[in-house]
């Protein structure tokens, strides 16, 4: 059932009363005083749903964040990835690629 809220005329208070929502919105206290409702924006969340996988998406919500804050989003988009497959084909790829830039120094400075 919804909450709605309910400010006392006099007081100011804010009080949340649970109501069906075919009921009457209104609120009476025992004294006899009507509350004047409260109206809010309803709570809703759009996009929560993170696809793991586009680089796209991660750009967008990256945009303007730190390196660190990347980071550590990078890592638990990872662990997301590892809980739902076995493992992060993208840190895997990028690790795989590193790995072989490094070899490539190695072998073209002789090993330095």
């Amino acid at each position: 059932m919804p909450i709605y809220l309910f400010e006392h005329p006099e007081s100011s208070k804010v009080i949340e009363v649970v109501q069906s929502m075919k009921e009457p919105h209104v609120y009476v206290d025992d004294e006899g005083v009507e509350w004047r409702r409260v109206w809010t924006s309803p709570d809703m969340a759009i996009g929560l749903d993170v696809d793991v996988d586009s680089p796209k998406q991660f750009a967008r919500k990256t945009e303007g964040w730190s390196t660190g804050e990347m980071w550590d989003y990078s890592k638990e988009l990872s662990q997301k990835r590892k809980s739902k497959r076995g493992e992060d084909h993208i840190g895997y790829k990028h690790n795989t690629e590193r790995q072989s830039k490094i070899d490539s120094y190695k072998k073209k400075n002789k090993g330095q």
